[in-house]
C-alpha cells in the first residue's frame, strides 16, 4: 500500500468496564475487557481498532504490563498477569493488584463496585483511511499497541480530543 500521509498522534484512550463477577478475591484478580472494534470519534475522524491479532502488539501487556490509576505512571498499581485478544474480537486481560497502600484502596474499591471504570492507553502505529464523507475520515487502526490499563474515575470525554500536552506525538502512517 502507499503511505497517504503520516500525522502526529500522541497516545490515545478508550473506557470499558468492570464485571464485578470477575474478581477472584483470594488471587487479588480481575479479569476485564480493555479493546474492542467500537468506533470511537477522534479528532481526526473515527477510529476502529482492529483486533486480528496481527493487528495488536501485545508484547508490553504481556510482559508484565501496567495497571494504573488514572493513567498516571506514578500511581502503579497493579500488574497485568494474562492478555489475549478474543474470539470475540474484545482484548481481555487479567490483573493482579498489589499490596500498596495505594493498590490495596484502589482494589476494596474494585470488589466493592465503587471503581467500575477501565482505560486502556496505546499508540498507533498505522491506520488505513477507509472511508471519507462529506468530509468526515474514517480510519481503521490495523498495528496498534496497547500500552497500559487504567481504573479510571471520569472516562475521556471523546468530544474534547485526547492527549495531554506532556506526552510525546507518535508518528503514524496513514495508508
Amino acid at each position: 500500500m502507499e503511505i497517504r500521509e503520516t500525522m502526529n498522534t500522541t497516545p490515545m484512550y478508550r473506557h470499558f468496564a468492570v464485571d464485578r463477577k470477575a474478581i477472584n478475591e483470594e488471587a487479588r484478580t480481575v479479569a476485564l475487557s480493555f479493546s474492542s472494534e467500537e468506533p470511537y470519534e477522534r479528532y481526526f475522524g473515527t477510529e476502529i481498532l482492529d483486533h486480528a491479532p496481527s493487528s495488536v502488539r501485545l508484547g508490553r501487556l504481556k510482559d508484565g504490563g501496567a495497571l494504573l490509576l488514572d493513567h498516571d505512571p506514578r500511581r502503579h498499581i497493579g500488574v497485568v498477569e494474562k492478555v489475549a485478544i478474543g474470539d470475540d474480537r474484545l482484548g481481555r486481560a487479567v490483573v493482579r493488584f498489589g499490596r500498596s497502600a495505594e493498590a490495596d484502596a484502589a482494589w476494596g474499591d474494585v470488589r466493592d463496585g465503587i471503581r467500575r471504570h477501565v482505560s486502556v492507553g496505546y499508540v498507533i502505529h498505522r491506520m488505513e483511511m477507509t472511508e471519507e464523507k462529506e468530509g468526515h475520515k474514517t480510519y481503521r487502526v490495523d498495528d496498534w499497541e496497547p500500552i497500559e490499563v487504567s481504573l479510571v474515575a471520569i472516562p475521556a470525554d471523546p468530544t474534547v480530543g485526547v492527549g495531554r500536552s506532556s506526552e510525546p506525538d507518535v508518528s503514524t502512517i496513514v495508508v
